[in-house]
């Protein structure tokens, strides 16, 4: 899917921007705003070749053909387990018919995503901290939601017809961090809603820190799963607030751990939260007028 608001940007070395920063007051926009994308580093490849890839082909052989029957529209928003096991399934296209099913009946996409897709996410993540699912089980399941997600996003952009937005909102995960399926979803309610999007994750802080000191962002929001990485991320906020272009950014956290600890918003030297996929857009527009109008 081509999004013409999504935003790409080379992080590059600070000194191969050196004319961009010559005016730290100015916004600066690029003119035709692509997808972003990096190729994985070369030892993310080669372990997943060597590691990964074989275990998930491994695990496949090992599952009984059972074919999965498609659960009833009326059922299945109730039944994240079925749902679950349909995403982990030995059918690569159970999981997938069974939205089209939705679909039909009339379920709208937004209710997809975030009363089947959200949900199920979390389901497969809980499953692999309570060692009741193993790695490799997890990941083809998360996998396949992505793809369902990406499937989906041109539906759910046609939905309604946005203005042209000229904020612009920068998502990332903590750098380090694994768990970014969250983060995609919050992005489909930003990209519908018509903002100029740049999405993570990044490679290092150093280059999420040269990203906000080179470009303009009215936003920065980081997705937090768990407390692993929490004295980077107040690093990382610390050094935004420090070194960004606009001098007014304003920061938003979410994610799993602001429901269990909202109080790192504080903590952490954010500015506020959202624990909502569909009205983080509305909230993040209001984090900007406060912070421009200092209210």
């Amino acid at each position: 899917m081509t999004d013409v608001n999504e935003q790409s940007f080379p992080a590059g070395n600070p000194s191969d921007n050196a004319a961009n920063r010559s005016s730290p007051g100015t916004k600066q926009r690029m003119k035709a705003p692509i997808w972003r994308f990096r190729p994985a580093p070369s030892a993310v490849v080669q372990s997943l070749r060597t590691h990964i890839i074989p275990k998930i082909v491994l695990a496949l052989r090992a599952l009984p053909v059972v074919v999965t029957p498609i659960i009833a529209p009326r059922e299945e928003l109730n039944s994240i387990d079925a749902f679950a096991a349909l995403a982990v399934g030995v059918d690569d296209d159970a999981a997938f018919a069974h939205v089209d099913v939705l679909l039909a009946s009339g379920t709208s996409v937004e209710t997809i995503l975030l009363e089947l897709l959200a949900p199920t996410a979390r389901h497969l993540g809980a499953l692999w901290e309570t060692d009741e699912t193993d790695f490799v089980t997890v990941t083809l399941g998360v996998s396949r939601l992505q793809r369902i997600m990406r499937r989906l996003g041109e539906s759910f952009l046609s939905e309604v017809h946005p203005a042209n937005s000229s904020e612009s909102v920068l998502l990332t995960i903590i750098p380090g961090e694994q768990h970014s399926f969250g983060l995609s979803m919050v992005a489909e309610f930003f990209r519908r809603a018509g903002w100029n999007l740049c999405t993570g994750p990044f490679d290092s802080h150093q280059q999420l820190t040269s990203l906000v000191q080179n470009h303009w962002f009215d936003v920065v929001g980081f997705s937090v799963s768990s407390d692993r990485r929490l004295n980077e991320l107040k690093q990382d906020i610390s050094a935004i607030r420090r070194d960004s272009r606009n001098r007014h950014v304003g920061i938003m956290l979410g994610g799993p751990m602001m429901i269990a600890q909202p109080d790192l918003v504080a903590t952490m030297g954010a500015d506020m939260m959202s624990i909502d996929a569909a009205t983080a857009p509305q909230q993040a527009s209001g984090l900007i007028y406060q912070m421009t109008h200092g209210g």
